[in-house]
């Protein structure tokens, strides 16, 4: 069975999968080659990791990944506790529907996505003061 990802594009098991593609844009690609020969010690390094130790390339990636998400969750735990206020604070026609948003959130990134959706609901409260007609103000002739 096909597996959906978060753009909607269906993606292939893995035994059915072809050979990989990429895109390539060549404007990254020339900021990336002017990096890799500035550091070509470190292009040479990896480039070897790839070939004689593919597990440890992945857990060199994916370490890149987990702290990006380290960083982001500290922000996230300093978030928190006003996201959980202001969630408390509202209707429950408003909670059901952050909880529905929330439905099928894996554990691990919870906590990001409640923020998430309770910043998500702030703007649209927001958007809503912006857009609604003031009472009791006449608009001026100009």
């Amino acid at each position: 069975m096909p597996i959906k990802t978060r753009d909607n594009t269906v993606t292939l098991p893995p035994e059915k999968e072809g050979a990989l593609q990429f895109r390539n844009n060549p404007e990254i690609q020339k900021r990336l080659d002017t990096y890799k020969a500035a550091n070509a010690s470190d292009a040479a390094y990896f480039s070897r990791v790839v070939k004689e130790a593919p597990d440890r390339a992945v857990d060199m990636l994916l370490y890149k990944d987990m702290q990006r998400h380290e960083s982001e969750m500290r922000l996230i735990e300093k978030q928190l506790p006003q996201a959980k206020e202001f969630y408390d604070a509202q209707t429950p026609e408003v909670r059901a529907r952050i909880d529905q948003r929330l439905e099928g959130t894996s554990p691990y990134y919870k906590d990001k996505a409640f923020v998430g959706e309770v910043l998500r609901e702030m703007n649209r409260k927001n958007r809503q003061l912006l857009t609604s007609p003031k009472t009791g103000m006449s608009m001026a002739a100009g």
